[in-house]
């Protein structure tokens, strides 16, 4: 899976110059030009020329493209992306990609320790959580999140992502992740949408909690049978 999508890894989390997550509502339900399209989460497998070769949807089902299709940001070849695809159905059974936009892949770390304490500080700034939902193959947790940015003047005003694995609320049989997120001095003038999924191979219990400060507070959400 590949992991880049203008992100810088620290220290086990993502860093990420925050860009609107995709160019068309996914929930859009009214008339427009993009009503009629089918949008899902998929896994992107590209070839050499970094032209698509499989589409997988959470729904585990297999795309069959009417021709092959790329975007700028897939800058590697013969790799996995993880993204949310708009694609229109046709009548052969066909799929038409119409767009595609790069969802972040987030692995749950610990924070790195020094002499049993962490060398970094775990940053909690709030977000907002429009949706939590897990995919149909069990494959991913997947997370909706709107966050709050703006121009700053300083360009090393730049929002940090990352899951970080409580070792204190975990055990044996249950996981315990919090939502890492520094603002990174950026200001909060407008938001942005941002999707994520956290791959749940990386998860070794069959109970996950999510737990995630937002403007409203501490949410948590709980997963069984992993």
């Amino acid at each position: 899976m590949d992991f880049n999508l203008k992100i810088h890894y620290l220290y086990g989390t993502l860093a990420m110059l925050l860009m609107a997550a995709c160019t068309i509502d996914a929930y859009d339900k009214g008339e427009g030009e993009y009503s009629l399209l089918t949008a899902e989460m998929a896994d992107i497998t590209v070839g050499s020329d970094k032209y698509t070769t499989s589409v997988v949807t959470d729904l585990g089902e297999q795309l069959h493209l009417t021709k092959p299709y790329t975007v700028k940001w897939m800058e590697k070849g013969d790799t996995t992306y993880r993204a949310l695809v708009y694609y229109k159905l046709l009548n052969d059974r066909k799929a038409e990609i119409v767009s595609m936009s790069k969802v972040g892949v987030l692995v749950p770390h610990e924070l790195k320790e020094k002499d049993g304490k962490p060398q970094e500080a775990m940053k909690t700034d709030p977000v907002y959580v429009e949706s939590i939902w897990m995919s149909k193959n069990k494959k991913y947790v997947n997370m909706r999140l709107r966050l709050l940015t703006g121009t700053s003047e300083d360009e090393k005003a730049v929002q940090t992502v990352g899951m970080i694995r409580d070792k204190a609320n975990s055990s044996s049989d249950h996981d315990y992740i919090m939502l890492y997120h520094d603002q990174g001095g950026q200001p909060e003038y407008y938001s942005t949408t941002a999707f994520i999924s956290i791959p749940l191979d990386e998860v070794k219990t069959d109970t996950l909690t999510i737990a995630v400060n937002t403007y409203d507070g501490l949410l948590t959400r709980t997963m069984v049978d992993l």
